[in-house]
């Protein structure tokens, strides 16, 4: 029993084989095959100058004034207004030849307003940028330094 399977096996195979075999000699003859035209170097040229002589000719006999080159263009609007953050108007309170003492002075009463504020040294003048609106705290805050008799100026500064 099992010599007749063994042998319907390799028969099945045996014919398998034979079948694709047959399929690839006869099939493979079978290419698709174009008629190729000779052209001497010559001719290639001249082939070549016609082709480019005539995209040229039609740009140069082309009166069409709103012809645009095929090449590629980029064409960008950017709105930098909405990137530029607009002028704010803040406060410089100026003190000429502050000490330190002053200078603690000056910041404890800021910090005793509330007010937000940056101090820049320019020479032998200190300007103290304040981040308040109010003229009428920046008022008081003038008032009190006269107590401490430190002498300042408020000027209105835009940024």
């Amino acid at each position: 029993m099992q010599k007749k399977i063994l042998i319907a096996l390799f028969a099945v195979l045996l014919f398998g084989l034979i079948g694709i075999l047959y399929n690839f000699f006869n099939y493979s003859d079978q290419e698709i095959v174009k008629d190729k035209e000779y052209l001497s170097p010559l001719d290639k040229k001249q082939k070549k100058q016609s082709l480019s002589k005539s995209w040229i000719e039609s740009l140069v006999k082309n009166k069409n004034s709103n012809y645009q080159y095929p090449v590629n263009e980029l064409f960008m609007h950017i709105d930098l207004q909405k990137y530029i953050p607009p002028k704010t108007k803040s406060y410089r309170l100026e003190i000429q030849n502050i000490d330190r003492y002053s200078l603690f002075c000056v910041m404890q009463t800021l910090q005793d307003f509330k007010i937000p504020f940056i101090i820049s040294k320019q020479g032998k003048t200190q300007s103290i940028y304040m981040g308040s609106n109010n003229n009428k705290r920046l008022k008081e805050i003038g008032r009190k330094l006269m107590r401490y008799d430190i002498s300042s100026k408020i000027t209105e500064v835009w940024k």
